[in-house]
């Protein structure tokens, strides 16, 4: 098959992004001839770049017929959108229904109904505009707390919402997990269209770790107080091994603090190869996030590293770990919740040690890349033979 990417990088590289390189990578390999759309919001630097693509936020016809042409060009089987926030925009949507080339949309987080795209606010999870108006963002000022970068989401929200365009004008939705779906159903996907497929780390990941001594946790992610990562750098002891911090953002100044003080030590922003190295390594990877996660890369990656996970347990981080299997669980809001997690993992190495093993049973049999590209051909497939396609 031909099928062509469309991503849209974003300015701090994350998991995202490494999703559509190992899907790319992955495709290549089984034989099909992979292309890629792509933009960079690197490009958005000036006041009149943001003004513009606020406006522009909804799609365009002038952006409509270039990413015809773009898609054309390619002459793809499948067209397989990824970000499209905001450069590329739903404007590809219709400049693909032009070429009568099929859409499959990944759903790698909520921009599509929320316009903070975490179902959250004010440091609290909220649903406030799933099945309702998304006007209200801009009240709370969601986005950035930006009223007028609010409004624009809203906007779009809104257009795309009285427009039709999750029903009409793409064929194939990928939701990461079994809890995100309900989320977009809830907010009115139709559910025949969803279709839950996980993320897989890619054959970076694949080999089987040798046997070695591990240590230490391990954090890879936006520093970001969506991710949680501040409060889990206070509470962290002193008598625990030192964090080791994969990452950059907004946060780094906690980061910072710790590291001085010895709790942690800070790798920064790392490629696939250092991070596989580091989960190799650790005794026990940490996701301390406070919104609704889909399925982080991070965690096919642990698990495929028999790296077992301590996370968080609301939205689908309460799905995919297990308790007492592969990992546990921990109230993110609840500083004593979380100590207790982690010092009852630290007591236990025995304990780590089983779960990550379960970790590793978990990847061979539900996250191989051979698994997951099977899967995702299924519905490349089934859309180009008419299954399920818009009507």
């Amino acid at each position: 098959m031909k099928v062509l990417f469309a991503h849209c990088r974003y300015q701090h590289t994350g998991g995202e992004d490494r999703a559509v390189d190992a899907e790319m990578a992955a495709l290549r390999e089984a034989g099909h001839d992979v292309s890629l759309l792509e933009r960079d919001n690197e490009a958005i630097s000036t006041i009149w770049d943001k003004a513009k693509t606020a406006w522009s936020l909804p799609g365009t016809d002038a952006l409509r017929t270039e990413l015809r042409a773009e898609i054309a060009a390619h002459a793809p089987d499948i067209l397989h959108a990824h970000n499209i926030f905001p450069l590329i925009t739903a404007s590809l949507y219709d400049a693909a229904r032009d070429l009568g080339v099929p859409v499959v949309q990944t759903l790698h987080n909520y921009r599509n109904i929320c316009a903070s795209a975490l179902l959250m606010r004010d440091g609290r999870i909220c649903e406030d505009c799933v099945g309702a108006s998304p006007y209200q963002a801009v009240l709370h000022r969601c986005y950035r707390n930006s009223t007028l970068g609010s409004f624009a989401l809203a906007r779009m929200i809104a257009r795309h919402r009285d427009k039709g365009t999750w029903s009409q004008s793409v064929d194939r939705f990928i939701a990461l997990s079994e809890f995100s779906k309900s989320r977009f159903v809830a907010a009115g996907f139709p559910s025949g269209r969803i279709t839950v497929k996980p993320n897989s780390p890619g054959a970076l990941f694949a080999a089987r770790p040798e046997e070695r001594e591990r240590s230490g946790a391990l954090y890879v992610g936006r520093l970001s107080p969506e991710k949680g990562i501040a409060p889990l750098l206070r509470l962290w002891k002193k008598d625990w091994p030192p964090l080791r911090v994969i990452g950059d953002g907004p946060d780094a100044p906690v980061l910072d603090e710790a590291v001085r003080d010895g709790r942690a030590v800070a790798l920064g922003s790392l490629g696939s190869e250092a991070i596989n190295d580091e989960m190799r390594r650790a005794a026990v990877c940490i996701i301390p996030s406070r919104c609704y996660e889909n399925f982080p890369m991070v965690i096919s990656e642990a698990f495929a590293s028999s790296l077992p996970v301590l996370a968080s347990n609301i939205g689908a981080l309460g799905e995919l770990v297990q308790e007492d299997r592969t990992g546990a669980h921990f109230d993110p809001f609840d500083p004593e919740s979380m100590t207790r997690t982690i010092d009852a993992a630290f007591a236990d190495p025995q304990r780590l040690r089983r779960w990550g093993a379960a970790a590793r049973e978990h990847y061979e049999k539900h996250l191989t890349t051979a698994g997951t590209t099977a899967q995702q051909t299924a519905i490349y497939e089934s859309l180009m033979i008419g299954d399920g396609a818009r009507v």
